[in-house]
């Protein structure tokens, strides 16, 4: 029997970043103390707001990338 899209798991990816060790010690602290909460809903709440803020300041959603991200570090 097929999931219906109610109860299907919405696909998940690695999504390895580097933060700053101020904002990993309160995101753990705040992980740790709230009972239920994981690090990945977490993460995955914050970057929802703050994508979802970025439109509303744009007035509509990004388009859909035409390749895929560069990786490494910035050229100065």
């Amino acid at each position: 029997m097929k999931p219906n899209a109610k109860t299907e798991k919405p696909k998940k990816e690695r999504l390895t970043i580097h933060v700053s060790t101020d904002i990993i010690d309160r995101v753990k602290n705040a992980v740790f103390w709230t009972p239920g909460l994981t690090l990945s809903e977490l993460t995955e709440c914050a970057l929802t707001e703050a994508v979802d803020s970025l439109e509303k300041k744009r007035r509509g959603k990004f388009q859909k990338r035409t390749g895929e991200l560069k990786v490494g570090r910035p050229m100065k």
